[in-house]
């Protein structure tokens, strides 16, 4: 791969770390990612070290497969501060930022091999990245014991209830969403791996639905801008207004936009990214080896 002439390289390993707010429009909004650039894997147990040292809800570590200039290919990894994930849509969008802005600048596609199967990335002539990714379905919850559960988390009895890889708490309005005040230990306490999503229609005009997002089994309380629960939220969404597009906003305290297109069994998700610099948590910096 061609280095970038902004990148540290240190003596023997050319890996380099970037900081990137994804599904933002400028340093201050969307979902900061680290993204490290390897040419051989660190250990698992340096990767989580890496991850974990920058406390933010994913780092994720991309290796180069196939070295073509137009197609590509690599293996990506994401990191949790706690944990290796199967799926990360704003590490995965940061990480093709950097790609197509500083090695691959005529690639027209990436394309990238993980744990949630192979995974493509293209982007569009304004820059808005748009990521191939897997569609979750959820089944509607039932069990009047564990709606009064989630009830009790929320502090709210009207909402619809459903359970796929996260709770899916469809509240009855925008409002609801915006003003909830969560209890991460109440919120860590659900029962099994569920963490929790909130969401409701829209009434602003400029967007279909909203949603927040918390994982505290993960070691993320509330995550700014969550690429892969739109997998379950943006099928969801379009089957009851009707649509294959849709416009989203993730209402946590930086925010975050995703255009979403949905497929069969696949959901396109988009979203610009921006070097984070400006937030003060600079660009770039080097990752030892262990």
């Amino acid at each position: 791969m061609v280095t970038p002439a902004n990148i540290i390289i240190f003596e023997e390993m050319k890996n380099k770390m970037y900081f990137i707010n994804a599904f933002a429009e400028d340093g201050f909004a969307g979902n900061p990612a680290a993204v490290c650039i390897v040419d051989k894997w660190p250990s698992d147990v340096e990767m989580q070290r890496i991850a974990k040292d920058n406390n933010l809800s994913e780092t994720a570590f991309c290796l180069c497969l196939r070295d073509d200039k137009l197609h590509p290919e690599f293996h990506i990894r994401w990191f949790t501060p706690g944990c290796e994930v199967d799926l990360c849509g704003h590490a995965t969008l940061a990480t093709s930022y950097i790609l197509f802005k500083h090695y691959f600048k005529e690639a027209e596609a990436l394309h990238f091999q993980s744990r949630s199967g192979d995974l493509h990335v293209r982007k569009t002539d304004d820059f808005i990245i748009l990521m191939d990714f897997p569609s979750y379905t959820m089944d509607k919850v039932t069990e009047a014991s564990e709606i009064q559960t989630v009830a009790e988390v929320l502090g709210n009895d009207s909402f619809e209830l459903y359970r796929g890889i996260d709770y899916v708490a469809v509240l009855e309005e925008e409002k609801d969403v915006l003003a909830f005040k969560p209890d991460f230990h109440r919120i860590a306490s659900l029962p099994g791996s569920c963490n929790l999503l909130i969401t409701a229609a829209s009434s602003n005009g400029k967007y279909d639905f909203v949603s927040r997002c918390f994982f505290p089994k993960e070691a993320i309380d509330e995550d700014p801008v969550t690429g892969s629960a739109h997998c379950t939220l943006g099928p969801f969404w379009a089957r009851r207004m009707n649509k294959i597009s849709l416009n989203a906003y993730q209402a946590s305290l930086r925010g975050g936009i995703l255009h979403l297109k949905i497929k069969e069994g696949r959901v396109i998700v988009g979203g610009r990214a921006v070097i984070a610099e400006d937030d003060g948590q600079g660009c770039s910096s080097s990752i030892a080896e262990s």
